[in-house]
């Protein structure tokens, strides 16, 4: 076999199909356009996080037969760029095991590459889960053995049992949202807190429409009004309106969010900060979430936060405003001094 100086080439001489997907923040799609130019090293990585790109690759053969599924944490550079050393050595590496074996399973080998290295990451069950629902729709395939349980409880929340659901059906009904939204905003407030925290994490994939997320923030604003200690649930709303089109419902929410207890709340900031960058671009939600960040957070945490955000351009500039800001709070400028810094102070 010829060296082949990308991934997708060497996928392609291998004869299976490929789609890129971005499993950073949530999973979006790429088009084969902003894949080859990420890979040629001429464009930065559309939506790093953490200073990596953090991807999910969907094979399946140009014949026919079962998929396959790579999840790959590439490193970027300053710009957000491939480091190419790092894949140019994984790639030498598939190279090898494909000519090592040139009668075998060519997805067999791949793989025993895969096992070995360091570029792979296990996502968190939430998004295996929904990945594996994405990768069914776009092959058209049908949803798993899970969809209909899920569909049944949605249907009838009162009286079905929950605690038997798996996570493949609700990112199975997450995915095919636009279906079924009526009925998942009907019954938002019905579900059991579990199912609607597993639900929210699937739909933070998901562009959903303003109904569904009104949905959505009037099950959390009825948890917040019974005076609830536990926001794990409001943690779960932000995440699950973050992707949706109604962005001034959700910078509503926010907004309320930070001025009331549940500005306070670990969780909550962090999915602020994670899940909703768009929103972080406007003074309005910046300014008293950096504040909530440095008052109730520590600084571990807050550096880890900051300096993922810092790392975009389109949300730096106004962190960067808000942080100078001669009218900041003292404990966001103690904050973001220690950062800026680099450690602890010693007196």
């Amino acid at each position: 076999m010829e060296d082949s100086d990308t991934l997708g080439e060497l996928i392609a001489a291998a004869q299976f199909k490929l789609r890129w997907f971005d499993l950073g923040r949530r999973i979006l799609p790429l088009t084969r356009t902003q894949a080859e130019a990420f890979e040629s090293g001429r464009s930065p990585w559309p939506h790093p996080y953490l200073r990596h790109a953090w991807t999910g690759l969907l094979l399946w053969p140009e014949e026919g037969g079962e998929p396959a599924v790579w999840f790959l944490r590439l490193p970027l550079d300053e710009q957000g760029k491939l480091q190419l050393p790092v894949r140019d050595g994984f790639l030498r590496q598939l190279t090898q095991q494909l000519c090592a074996d040139s009668d075998g399973d060519p997805a067999a080998r791949l793989q025993s590459v895969l096992d070995r290295s360091e570029l792979v990451f296990d996502p968190l069950p939430e998004r295996r889960a929904s990945f594996h629902a994405r990768a069914g729709l776009l092959l058209k395939r049908p949803p798993s053995a899970h969809y209909a349980a899920m569909l049944e409880y949605c249907r009838d929340p009162d009286t079905r049992p929950w605690d038997r659901l798996a996570l493949q059906g609700v990112a199975d009904l997450a995915a095919r949202w636009e279906e079924h939204g009526a009925l998942l905003q009907q019954r938002m407030v019905r579900l059991a807190a579990p199912v609607f925290i597993n639900l929210c994490q699937c739909l933070e994939n998901e562009a959903i429409d303003h109904r569904l997320a009104a949905g959505i923030i009037d099950r959390a604003r009825s948890q917040l009004a019974g005076g609830t200690a536990d926001y794990t649930p409001v943690a779960a709303a932000v995440r699950g309106v973050s992707h949706s089109v109604a962005g001034g419902l959700r910078r509503e929410f926010l907004r309320e969010l930070l001025l009331g207890s549940a500005g306070r709340d670990r969780e909550v900031l962090a999915a602020i900060g994670s899940r909703c960058p768009r929103d972080l671009e406007r003074a309005e939600i910046a300014e008293p979430w950096l504040a909530a960040l440095a008052e109730n957070l520590d600084q571990k945490t807050f550096n880890l936060l900051l300096t993922d955000l810092l790392f975009l351009p389109q949300v730096r500039p106004i962190l960067l405003g808000a942080l100078r800001n001669p009218a900041r709070p003292e404990s966001l400028a103690r904050a973001f001094g220690i950062l800026l810094r680099g450690s602890l102070p010693t007196h």
